[in-house]
């Protein structure tokens, strides 16, 4: 099993991947609101690490970058399909300020069942 992770920049075009990911059988995945820590940092009054500072002229200090990070559990064999769809959806995952994707392995995953609409389980 694993857990593959998407941090998208794009927060619009979260919807069309869970629809398409749905439809397609790879399950629901969890979707959590974030923002970046530049941004969190550029918005405080605290003074970031020399790093962090050189970046703020990449950074619109009124706007709060928002992203979207989704969770989704899969069978090994599945993962590399769902990504290819997720690509898709977004014209391409490598396109600068779209975002990031990658997988975990993980072990030990139970309560992965769901219902569908006909009232069985999966």
């Amino acid at each position: 099993m694993q857990l593959l992770v998407l941090i998208l920049s794009k927060t619009a075009l979260m919807p069309g991947i869970i629809s398409r990911l749905m439809q397609e059988g790879y399950g629901d995945p969890t979707v959590i609101s974030g923002e970046g820590a530049v941004s969190i940092l550029d918005s405080s009054n605290i003074e970031p690490p020399p790093i962090f500072g050189s970046l703020r002229r990449f950074i619109n200090g009124t706007d709060k970058h928002e992203n979207k990070l989704m969770l989704l559990v899969l069978p090994d064999e599945k993962v590399e399909a769902a990504q290819e769809l997720i690509s898709e959806e977004v014209g391409g995952i490598e396109k600068p300020n779209t975002g990031i994707m990658f997988t975990l392995p993980i072990g030990g995953v139970r309560g992965l069942f769901r219902a569908v609409p006909d009232g069985s389980v999966r």
